[in-house]
Parts: structure tokens; sequence; C-alpha cells
């Protein structure tokens, strides 16, 4: 370690702040990690339904928070996406390293690798052929566009994200008639789903419209299918790739009364079945749960290389408390995902037909 690196570790140990590798960071994750695994076993053993608590997913808006949520988190400064994210996607959701916890600790494949992995899974679980016009709800840094463009020459996708951030990056990037951006097959919606009008994304209906790491802020289930019922084209596909718990955790279910909140206003963790009974507009084809302990490792990857670029990004971007913030994510994070071996709190993928 250089002296300058070493001064900076050494400033903030002085604060409390220990990134990975250290005995003291290791302790207050199992810590987490203890608690989470006694709150998922309790649940286990006594579930209580949605119904319950008097929750519903038919009724209010579509989502809640959404730009407070790109205030807090999606908006954060470019420079500490780029600081932990992969360099080929830039994908900010889940990476795939396999189906089984021994599978997933022991993959030898590179962060990049298992994006990609995840990229192919989805295009072999949405039934991607290579010539549909997609819509992507929430597209972040362009990830799955990147994806999909260059593996299938012949595709067209329309991307909507809020984020300023990612406007401007996702625009830059489409000036370059290098880029898989800049081929003219991408198409840049510059609103949140709530706001899309027809007029936005011109007037053809689309063949499969498409989520990754956006219905975690739905509040409104059955609002958001109606509306992508509207969009498609009879017998056109919907697959959907977001956050789950295998039963539902009361906590999880209301963003004011988590820590999880802070980093995502308006952020909820359903039940795994709960996205699947509203087949007021579509056939469920099929829905899988994806092992948990794939975003365990890949929040760990992302925790390590966020740790090695805190020299570039203290003070030029982040003072000492927005470097313990975003350190303390990573850590709850990867706390919530990895007990019962990432059979409790995972990722779900849906995949519904529209009748035609």
């Amino acid at each position: 370690m250089g002296t300058h690196n070493k001064e900076i570790s050494d400033k903030l140990a002085s604060e409390g702040i220990f990134g990975p590798g250290s005995d003291e960071l290791a302790n207050h994750e199992r810590h987490l990690t203890r608690f989470f695994e006694r709150e998922y076993k309790r649940l286990s053993e006594n579930p209580v339904s949605l119904e319950s608590l008097g929750i519903s997913t038919d009724q209010g808006p579509m989502m809640e928070d959404t730009e407070a949520l790109m205030d807090s988190h999606y908006d954060e400064r470019p420079e500490f996406f780029a600081s932990f994210l992969d360099s080929r996607y830039q994908a900010y959701s889940m990476a795939y390293y396999g189906d089984t916890p021994d599978i997933i600790r022991t993959s030898t494949a590179s962060l990049e690798e298992a994006q990609r992995a995840k990229f192919a899974l989805i295009a072999e679980r949405a039934k991607i052929e290579g010539h549909e016009r997609i819509l992507n709800i929430g597209c972040g840094f362009g990830s799955l566009e990147t994806y999909l463009l260059q593996e299938f020459p012949n595709l067209e996708i329309v991307g909507i994200t809020p984020s300023a951030i990612q406007i401007e990056h996702l625009r830059q990037r489409m000036k370059d008639s290098l880029d898989s951006l800049g081929s003219g097959r991408f198409t840049l919606v510059e609103e949140t789903f709530e706001q899309l009008s027809d007029e936005s994304i011109i007037s053809d209906k689309f063949d499969l419209v498409i989520s990754i790491g956006t219905l975690e802020h739905s509040l409104n289930m059955r609002a958001i299918l109606t509306r992508i019922s509207s969009l498609l084209k009879p017998k056109g596909r919907t697959f959907h790739h977001f956050i789950t718990s295998e039963l539902s955790i009361p906590q999880f279910l209301d963003p004011t009364k988590t820590r999880i909140g802070i980093y995502f206003p308006g952020g909820r963790v359903w039940p795994h079945d709960e996205f699947s009974r509203h087949t007021d507009h579509f056939d469920l084809e099929r829905s899988w749960f994806v092992n948990g302990l794939n975003y365990w490792r890949t929040l760990d990857e992302w925790h390590r290389r966020y740790w090695e670029n805190i020299p570039s990004l203290y003070k030029s971007v982040f003072d000492t408390t927005a470097i313990a913030h975003w350190n303390e994510y990573f850590s709850l994070c990867k706390a919530v995902f990895a007990p019962m071996e990432g059979n409790f709190y995972g990722n779900s993928h849906y995949l519904f037909r529209k009748p035609g």
C-alpha cells in the first residue's frame, strides 16, 4: 500500500470506517447476517400474509418516491458507480454465478463474465429470438441494451430512465457510432414509467416489455401490468427480474421502517408468489427463484472494488461521511442475501404472455 493510501486508510479507521479484508468489517457483517438469519427462520416458522398486514398490490400509484430515489441513490456522482460496476456492461443488478450455493461460491467467473451470464439467462428465459422490438423499463446505464444489441443485430430496443446521471451517460454513448448504443437501434426515453406516454415511444407496439431491478419500487402491480399490456402486441411477452423473498418480511414492506429504506426510498421486497397472481391481462408462463448468494457474491465484489478505489474518491468525490454511508450500504445488502444459503432472499424471474 502506498503512503498516501495508508494515510487515507488510517484516517478512515480512526473514524470507525473499515473495508473488506479487515477483521472489524468481517465481524460487523457476521453480526448483521446472524440477525437476518434469525428473522428469516422466525418468519419461516410463523409466516404472515400480505392480507393480514393490510397490504395490497392492486391499489395506489404504480410506484412511490421515484424522485427521492433518484436524488438519494441513482443520481449519485458517476465516479461512485464507475468505482465498482463491471467494466463491460456497467450493470447495477445481480450477476449470475450459478444455480446452487456450491456452484456460486466456487465459480471462477469474473464480475464481467457473471454479468454476461445473467443477461444470457434473461434472454433465454424471456425467449428472445433477435427480431423483437423491446421496451426496457429502467434501463440504467444501458447494460441490457449493450448485451442485446451486440448479440442480436436485428433487434430494436427502447430504454426508459428518469436518472439525470444515467441519461447523460447514455447520451454520450449514443453519439459514438462505434458504440452499440450509437447503432440507431436504441431509443432513449427520459421519463419515469408512470409518466410514459404513447408519444414517447413512437406508435408501434412492442413484442417484449422487460425490466431488470426495477419492480422493487413497485406498489400497484396491477396498474403496472395493465399499462404494460397496453404497450404489447397480441401474444407479446413481458419478463421481469427483481429482488424478492420466499415469504413476506413485514419490515421490508414499509421502506420508512428499515435501514434499507435510507438507500432505496419507496423500495419494497415482495414475496415471490405475489407478482405471479396478477393475471388480469396475461397468462403466467413461468416464474423462477434465483438463489440470493448470486447477489451476495455480486455485492461482495462491488464492495471490494469500491474500497480499492477509495483513494480516488476521497475528498475529490466523497468525504468520510459519504464513504461510510456507501460502505455500510454494501455490508447491509450483503447481509440480507447471505442467510439460509440464499434460499430465502434473492431474485425472481417472471415470464407472462398476453393472449392474442
